[in-house]
């Protein structure tokens, strides 16, 4: 199954070909999940504060996705 993801800020590094926010086509196995689909991509879920998944806040990543599905991965932000 092949999905939408987009890595933002940091979590850039885990898609070496791409620039942070740039969207490519990741193939997960299936059932996938957001779990499943960091793991394909090695992001430590640590690592990971926020998930959007079609355009809505996901806070459950045990959710279950579908074909076609877009994924925006962001880390946690800091400042001052």
């Amino acid at each position: 199954m092949r999905v939408e993801v987009r890595l933002y800020a940091s979590l850039a590094s885990y898609a070496p070909t791409r620039r942070a926010g740039e969207p490519f086509d990741l193939e997960v196995g299936e059932p996938a999940t957001l779990d499943t689909s960091l793991t394909t991509l090695g992001v430590p879920v640590d690592e990971v504060h926020l998930m959007i998944v079609n355009g809505r806040i996901v806070h459950d990543r045990s959710l279950p996705l579908g074909e076609g599905d877009r994924i925006g991965v962001f880390p946690p932000v800091g400042g001052g």
